[in-house]
């Protein structure tokens, strides 16, 4: 069975560290700017430009950047709870087809017209949009053949089932739709959240930078993030 679109996995490019997500620099980000105003943090990097108005407004940054990447956990869940409901269906499907499939083989072996306007003699392909093209086939031709339903009903395969696996398919196409908008989605969201993080760390990572110099050795570097 095909898999689904894969979920995307943290971004790369953005993260300094492999070993540390985007959510848990926003947490760094936050400690290190809520304490940024301690007077024994805040009067030495004063002396470098980091006033109280600057220190504010990457605040605010980070406050919009943990907004981006709550709203990109939310979207990937919706994602990957479409594509759970997708790949559930699919499997229903391909399990009542496979069996179906199985059984028409046996009841038209040597029945070349049977076997080919029903695809009996083709392998059952693996990605979807092919096999998508096979289980419709097989239902629509049985559906539209009164001979095939005729003797396709000898062995439990008749309108009522047919009409459950077009239903039931019609259904799986609604899901693919809908997971294919949720990852669309999803991705918006992780490109707008990948965005704001690229503007946001090279200020925190200046910021980190000057400090450790300022305030080297001192126990207040604990305050904002960095082990002393």
């Amino acid at each position: 069975m095909e898999t689904t679109e894969n979920l995307p996995t943290e971004p790369k490019k953005s993260q300094p560290s492999t070993h540390v997500t985007t959510a848990q620099w926003v947490s760094k980000m936050k400690l290190t700017f809520a304490n940024a105003t301690l007077p024994e943090i805040f009067g030495v990097m004063q002396t470098v430009g980091y006033s109280a108005e600057k220190i504010d407004a990457m605040k605010d940054k980070v406050v919009h950047l943990e907004t981006l990447q709550q709203m990109q956990t939310k979207e990937y869940a919706e994602q990957f709870s479409e594509s759970q409901k997708f790949d559930t269906k699919r499997s229903e499907i391909d399990a009542a087809f496979t069996k179906n499939r199985e059984l028409m083989k046996i009841l038209f072996k040597g029945n070349i017209h049977a076997q080919s306007i029903l695809m009996l003699d083709k392998a059952k392909p693996r990605t979807y949009a092919q096999w998508y093209e096979m289980v419709t086939n097989f239902y629509a031709q049985l559906e539209a053949s009164p001979e095939l339903l005729t003797k396709a009903a000898a062995i439990n395969i008749n309108a009522a089932a047919i009409s459950a696996q077009k239903l039931a398919i019609a259904e799986l196409q609604a899901l693919k739709v809908s997971q294919r908008k949720e990852t669309a989605e999803a991705q918006t969201a992780t490109d707008s959240r990948d965005k704001a993080f690229d503007e946001l760390y090279p200020l925190y990572s200046e910021y980190i930078q000057y400090a450790k110099v300022l305030l080297q050795d001192n126990q207040a570097l604990e305050a904002i993030g960095i082990k002393v």
